[in-house]
């Protein structure tokens, strides 16, 4: 089976990879190497597959080489996903080349309604405003200049007023344009090219403070002006100045494509004592600001302890307000929701609490100093009706500071903290608040989330879509069916949504602004103090609460998260520990694992019948076709399941329903898990595969009163090392049993069970002949598995249709190099040695012959070295025919020295348009044969020989 570890090895493995190709392509690009460049980059952009700076450079080796429609997926990609003038000024030059010049037109004009422009577009700019229709174009910068041209004098608004009439380009802006949202221009009653001007996306400013060695370290920039040069306001005590960040700051240059963030120091020595706020020249503050003398205590010594203690007299935990003595409940509850951006989340926000509402709870929103007028105005228009208490703050102070405003109003009452991005679902106020009476000293509760860290759901480890209010409230549903369960305690609350009983908020305090301004972290540390003080902090697991997630952080979220669990750390030592513990242990296990099979079940109702496929967890060809197979199910509104080995027993993925958490011990819980299983009445049962399964899943259909289809992928039934790849890594022929035993005794096994050969074959014989079908994709297999398992009805039916597009025709010989195309995952079984000798014999003998891994092997370096073998990376499935295609090849070559039970590695070859060679044996050589779409070869032929017939092949039809 594999593991975690297994997947993490390889990971870093694939990453060095990665890496070298991106390195190697840049070194390519800017050597002005275009054809290797574009080799390099692509392998890099197909190995990381969403690392955004090998996908541009990727998009621009495309651009430079004509190759327009891939230009534009690579592009477009990263326009969707980031702030980035370049991506769609790439995206408007391919497009414009395609013909497609109205959606080239309409991308470029949003790039000058969004950003500056760079002056080397300028010659692009005149060619789309030409074919736009318009009498000139327009842009502008954080230079407050309007730039551009006309063909008349132009008039000027901000925000629907006029400002400027007659005037020509380049113009001044007046100062107001600083606070403006819209900035227009007009010639002769018609719009410029690239107005309106979004002038808050134009002032969006991405910076990040902190404390390193002593000083105040940080980097600015503009994502829409990236060549803007910044000022950084700093306000310490009395004092202010300014400061120019005009140093490229290279650590940051990964966060995004062509970054450009400016970097800026200051030592702490020379600021004024008191709390150090840095902002921009529109007045917003940069993430990590402001620093309190606290913070910068503990941030300045984080390099030499983790267990220093800031000075009491510098951490203000926080103010206190005189309310009734601890332990009296005062009745009511009060919801407060802190508000700074987003106007449609907010007020669903808003509106979920209001629309459930208790005569007895209050909703108290803090405006943060929201840049967004039409949020200011929708919040004064709900405390005007009187169904808010609004709080207004007169600056921007944060999540923190503004929690604080509306926690210091609860007067002994419980609390819900509230993100403005969450949604409560009905009755959810209810069971927040009932949680806290479960029992005494129930200080905090969190309910389940799709992002609430240890409390997400359906997954932990890494992010989850956000649902839609539909599916959110479908997913309330479920945990509010769930049955009651003892509490079940956290290391921490959530402050996306956490209840706090009024008496723990009296003793603990309030929030810890001066150490965590911004938020991240905050209700970490009130939790830990809680703690500290006999309160227990626990989950809602009656409650899904939907959350949007990270609305006022943007990109620099993950760099405060960092900062401020560092400090975390240091005023509570062992917090990390206390986490990780709660992870591994994961007692929230069973609550998301019972939830998954509510849904399952329930989607059981509305699903004509059921499937269950048992499979294993390596991908490759049998990966595909259980997706096929899965997709043929669901066209027939069948409910698919399939059985996956896990490091615990097993894990049944609902397919369109969840997929991670339904994980059984086996064989410890196995009656439970045959019985859910009965549960879902289903009509069929596949066995695919049962590689690291637990041995009793041999019993499955048995213990289910089924009986199996078995789908043959691989000779695993017989043959322990899977392949029928000998010692010597070549086709072992199938030997007697005697052949087998020393085969495995001198290689070992591949399966998890300890089973000698003939064990094994005496165990699938029963399987087998027990089963409902036994169904093989080629004649060649069903030959085999006969020979092994005499007079076994074995059905034959093709694992594809057959429908393949004409092959391209052969080149002439003209004294050039011929491409051979070898697809797929290369290892010793598919090839890898034939490869190598075939890429030696090619270097050794000055051949014109070039080997094309279309995939990735188990040593690239050593083909690479050759100079003979250019290698892809891996790729998505659908993602194999274009690959392939983009590398031009003559012929493909299938150098499997094991025979294939079917062989998609050579279907995507035919899919390209590519004739094929291969070796006589297996499924390859039968459908290679049948189809006359290629040729075939003996099995250990010389490869001098195998090398000349490839040449010969790769310019003749064959």
């Amino acid at each position: 089976m594999v593991t975690a570890k297994d997947r993490a090895d390889w990971q870093r493995w694939h990453d060095a990879r990665a890496q070298d190709a991106y390195r190697r392509g840049t070194d390519a690009s800017n050597n002005g190497d275009a054809q290797a460049a574009l080799y390099w980059l692509g392998r890099a952009a197909r190995m990381a597959h969403h690392d955004p700076n090998v996908i541009f450079a990727y998009g621009m080796a495309l651009l430079s080489a004509s190759r327009w429609e891939e230009a534009v997926t690579r592009f477009a990609w990263i326009a969707k996903r980031f702030v980035m003038r370049k991506a769609l000024v790439g995206q408007a030059i391919a497009l414009s080349h395609l013909g497609r010049m109205d959606e080239a037109v309409g991308i470029f004009g949003r790039m000058l309604a969004h950003y500056a422009p760079a002056d080397e577009v300028l010659p692009w700019t005149r060619h789309f405003a030409a074919r736009s229709g318009c009498p000139g174009w327009c842009a502008t910068s954080n230079e407050g200049v309007m730039r551009g041209e006309a063909q008349g004098p132009v008039t000027i608004s901000l925000d629907g007023e006029i400002v400027a009439t007659d005037v020509a380009l380049p113009f001044v802006l007046p100062e107001r344009w600083m606070k403006a949202s819209l900035l227009s221009a007009e010639c002769g009653g018609k719009l410029l090219y690239g107005a309106p001007i979004d002038l808050t996306a134009i002032r969006h400013m991405q910076g990040f403070v902190s404390v390193r060695r002593h000083a105040l370290d940080g980097w600015i920039w503009y994502p829409a002006d990236p060549d803007f040069t910044p000022h950084v306001i700093v306000e310490a005590g009395d004092s202010h100045f300014d400061l120019t960040a005009s140093q490229l700051e290279q650590a940051t240059l990964l966060e995004k494509p062509l970054a450009r963030p400016r970097h800026f120091a200051l030592a702490l020595d020379t600021l004024p004592k008191g709390v150090v706020h840095l902002r921009d020249r529109y007045g917003q503050s940069l993430t990590g600001s402001p620093l309190a003398p606290a913070v910068m205590a503990l941030l300045d010594h984080a390099g030499t302890t983790l267990a220093f203690q800031a000075p009491e007299d510098e951490v203000v935990v926080a103010n206190r307000p005189r309310h009734p003595p601890m332990g009296r409940r005062v009745p009511g509850c009060l919801a407060v929701i802190p508000a700074y951006r987003d106007h449609d989340l907010t007020r669903r926000c808003i509106e979920a609490v209001l629309t459930d509402k208790s005569d007895d709870l209050e909703c108290l929103v803090v405006d943060d100093c929201s840049p967004e007028p039409a949020l200011r105005s929708m919040l004064a228009e709900f405390a005007a009706k009187g169904a808010i208490t609004l709080i207004i703050q007169e600056e921007n102070r944060g999540f923190t500071a503004s929690a604080n405003a509306g926690l210091a109003c609860a007067q002994g009452r419980d609390v819900i903290l509230l993100n403005s991005d969450a949604l409560l679902p009905k009755g959810g106020a209810a069971r927040l608040r009932a949680w806290l009476d479960r029992a005494d000293r129930v200080g905090t509760v969190t309910p389940f989330s799709n992002d609430a860290s240890i409390l997400s759901y359906p997954c932990v480890a890494r992010p989850n879509p956000v649902p839609d209010r539909r599916t959110a409230l479908s997913l309330d549903k479920v945990f509010a069916s769930l049955p009651k369960t003892a509490l079940i305690d956290l290391p921490t609350g959530n402050g996306f949504c956490m209840a706090i009983r009024g008496d723990c908020l009296e003793e603990t305090g309030l929030l810890n602004v001066d150490i965590f301004a911004q938020g991240y972290g905050e209700e970490n540390d009130f939790c830990c103090r809680a703690s500290a003080l006999g309160w227990r902090h626990v989950a809602a697991t009656d409650l899904f609460v939907r959350h949007v997630g990270s609305v006022s952080f943007g990109r620099t979220r993950s760099l405060l998260l960092e900062r401020n669990l560092r400090m975390l750390n240091m005023l509570h030592p062992g917090y990390d520990e206390q986490v990780a513990v709660f992870i591994a242990e994961d007692p929230l296990r069973l609550i998301r694992r019972n939830a998954g099979l509510v849904r399952m079940i329930a989607r059981r109702k509305s699903a004509t019948s059921c499937l269950i496929m048992v499979t294993h967890d390596s991908g490759g060809g049998v990966e595909r076709v259980i997706s096929h197979r899965r997709q043929q199910a669901e066209a027939r509104k069948e409910q698919v399941l399939i059985l996956r080995p896990h490091e615990r027993g097993c894990r049944i993925e609902d397919c369109g329903g969840d997929t991670v958490n339904l994980v059984f011990d086996l064989p410890q819980e196995w009656l439970d898990f045959v019985s859910i299983l009965r549960r879902m009445k289903a009509d069929r049962i596949e066995w695919h595969h049962l590689l690291g399964h637990a041995p009793v899943m041999h019993d499955l259909a048995g213990a289910l009163g089924m009986k199996w289809d078995v789908v043959l992928h691989d000779y695993i039934w017989f043959c322990p090392r899977i392949c029928l790849v000998g010692p010597n890594d070549h086709y072992c022929g199938e030997p007697a049993l005697a052949g087998c035993e020393a085969c495995v005794a001198q290689q070992g096994s591949l399966i998890d069970e300890r089973l000698s050969v003939a064990e094994l074959v005496a165990q699938s014989e029963q399987s087998l002949r027990q089963a409902n079908r036994v169904v093989a994709g080629s004649l060649d297999l069903q030959r085999r598995f006969r020979r092994h398992f005499a007079g076994l009805d074995i059905t034959l039916e093709p694992l594809e249709t057959g429908n393949y597009p004409p092959l391209k025709p052969a080149r002439a010989l003209d004294g050039g190099r011929r491409r051979i195309c070898v697809p797929g995952a290369i290892g010793r079984e598919k090839g890898y040695d034939i490869v190598l000798q075939l890429a030696e014999d090619a270097a050794k003998r000055n051949l014109p012959l070039d080997y094309i891994i279309a995939g990735y092997t188990i040593d690239d370096d050593r083909l690479m070295a050759t100079g003979h073998v250019q290698i892809s990376g891996e790729y998505r499935e659908d993602e194999a025919v274009s690959v392939i295609e983009s590398f031009e090849c003559d012929l493909g070559l299938i150098p499997s020295i094991w025979p294939e039970t079917w062989c998609f590695a050579l279907s995507n070859l035919w899919n390209a348009r590519l004739r094929a060679v291969s070796f006589d044996l297996g499924a390859q050589s039968e459908r290679i044969q049948r189809e006359g779409r290629g040729s075939v070869v003996p099995l250990g032929m010389p490869v001098s020989l195998l090398s000349n017939v490839l040449l010969h092949f790769s310019h003749q039809m064959i």
